[in-house]
């Protein structure tokens, strides 16, 4: 129900009774006149039974959803009605002087001002109002077409329109208890209602976001498909479109939504879309963790089928020979075969237990660790030199691997024939490869004095099955990969990103150098594995 000026209390020009009806008032100004000289006869919500009842009782209490005032076309309060404690928090005689257009919420001043200039041809406005406990509500504001002639100002009936005040009090409760999201949106695609979870669910405070574009808190790659559909349900009644994408908490991060949205009832009071919305996170965290899962043992299947196939058809072959030629060159082909399948087999292992985290890392010293990698890693004819230390929060036996490979990829690939060869001077003395692992500015580097990587194959190092040995097995450095990668750290060659700053004393050499980067200590969450280098 929206009031009318003939609903309201009022007194003939030149009365000076104040409206509390016993003289003394409150030192605001008396109400409006009725149009046409009307003295309010009627009743209503907010208005009396006449102009004497009202001068000898005081008019009666008017509802507590709306208010009435009179403001002037620059925005200036003239007038307050009873109401405007109940709507508003404040008293009514400190409303009165007041800017209106102050207390309106910036977003909705434009359309405010227009009415009371007599700019727009709607007069029904409807906007937020700043409360005294710092929030808004939004009323739905009637503004007169005519000029109040003792004021000088419009009439404004004021109403206010809160979702809350349209539900009954068994669904503000649940909305109040209820775990998933709640969102009124109108047909601008502002925020008009927003449930209580939205502090459990994102972390903001409940009216925050009202007035705003739900649409700027969408994850940029999810936004134009979000957009899409948002749209598609406004200007569709029939459209109920589920989606999921990313959504930003009030701390900054990222959450999985899932929503549905459907059109409200063209009379709805409370908005034009209503959104269900819930965080599936977690469940978005478990089908990632299945995908990789599949994805491994896709590869699985196919270097089953294909790397291990092949060594055990030399293998056939071999023993074959060997028993019609009896060569022994063709058994020790065949055992070689073996070594293969044996690494292969390992290093499938390897992989097989790689997850996608680190559930309880711990504190421990890259020299150290990287030291006992080399005892194992089976690189007799080279030397490790330890740069500068590094102090690492992750897992330190898959870390260990990590390393073990990097040691015998380098050794590997130094030498033609493999780390059983030795590197030799023109003079023919042995030449041992050296490598160094050192902490940098965020991460740390291995890095050796061989003939480095080709440039044409720079792109093609980390994946799975690629080598340039004929008994390589291109597993190594996907193992290395997947656990850096599961620490939440990231690796590359260097000239990749950028130069890594390792110490001044501590000199890298020129060929290969592997680059991994973890995030520091203080800007890692609680809990969550870091390099502090």
């Amino acid at each position: 129900m929206t009031l009318r000026p003939t609903d309201r209390p009022s007194t003939a020009p030149g009365d000076d009774r104040r409206e509390s009806g016993d003289g003394s008032g409150d030192g605001s100004a008396p109400p409006p006149a009725g149009r046409n000289g009307d003295a309010g006869a009627g009743s209503g919500a907010d208005g009396a039974e006449s102009s004497d009842s009202a001068a000898s009782t005081g008019p009666s209490v008017p509802g507590a959803d709306r208010f009435v005032a009179a403001v002037a076309v620059d925005g200036e309060v003239l007038f307050a009605g009873p109401s405007v404690p109940a709507v508003l928090g404040v008293d009514r005689a400190a409303l009165v002087g007041e800017d209106l257009l102050e207390r309106v919420h910036p977003n909705d001043r434009e359309p405010v001002s227009d009415a009371l200039s007599a700019v727009a041809t709607d007069r029904v406005v409807t906007h937020r109002l700043r409360h005294a406990n710092g929030g808004f509500v939004w009323v739905e504001s009637v503004v007169d077409e005519e000029l109040a002639p003792e004021f000088g100002g419009r009439v404004v009936t004021a109403r206010r329109v809160d979702a809350e005040t349209r539900f009954p009090e068994r669904f503000r409760e649940f909305l109040e208890y209820g775990t998933d999201l709640v969102t009124v949106v109108d047909a601008d695609g502002r925020v008009r209602y927003e449930s209580p979870s939205v502090e459990e669910v994102l972390g903001y405070e409940q009216g925050s976001t009202v007035g705003r574009s739900p649409l700027g808190y969408v994850h940029p790659d999810d936004r134009e498909r979000v957009t899409e559909r948002f749209y598609r349900a406004l200007n569709d009644p029939d459209a109920t479109p589920t989606m999921e994408y990313r959504y930003r908490t009030a701390e900054g991060d990222w959450v999985w939504l899932e929503s549905r949205t459907r059109s409200l009832p063209a009379d709805a009071a409370v908005g034009d879309l209503l959104i269900n919305s819930r965080d599936v996170s977690e469940r978005k965290a478990r089908e990632r963790r299945l995908t990789d899962r599949n994805e491994r043992l896709d590869r699985f299947a196919s270097i089953v089928s294909h790397d291990l196939r092949n060594p055990l058809s030399v293998i056939r072959g071999s023993m074959e020979m060997a028993r019609l030629k009896e060569d022994t060159e063709p058994l020790e082909r065949g055992e070689r075969a073996v070594d293969r399948i044996d690494q292969l087999v390992s290093e499938l292992l390897t992989l097989a237990r790689q997850g996608s985290g680190i559930d309880e890392p711990t504190e421990f010293a890259l020299g150290a660790v990287a030291r006992e990698a080399w005892d194992t890693a089976g690189c007799e004819r080279a030397r490790l030199v330890v740069g500068a230390d590094a102090t690492v929060r992750g897992d330190r036996g898959r870390l260990r691997q990590a390393l073990e490979n990097l040691f015998r990829n380098a050794t590997e690939h130094a030498v033609p024939g493999g780390s059983n060869d030795a590197r030799t001077t023109d003079g023919g003395e042995d030449l041992p490869l050296t490598v160094v692992v050192t902490a940098t500015d965020g991460g740390f580097l291995v890095a050796d004095d061989g003939p480095g990587i080709d440039p044409a194959h720079r792109e093609d190092v980390f994946d799975p099955g690629f080598t340039t040995r004929e008994d390589g097995t291109g597993y190594g450095l996907d193992i290395v990969r997947e656990v850096v990668e599961s620490h939440g750290w990231a690796i590359g060659l260097r000239g990749d990103d950028t130069e890594p700053a390792a110490p001044d004393d501590v000199p890298v050499p020129d060929g290969a150098c592997f680059v991994v980067r973890g995030p520091d200590p203080d800007a890692a969450e609680a809990g969550e594995p870091w390099i502090d280098g």
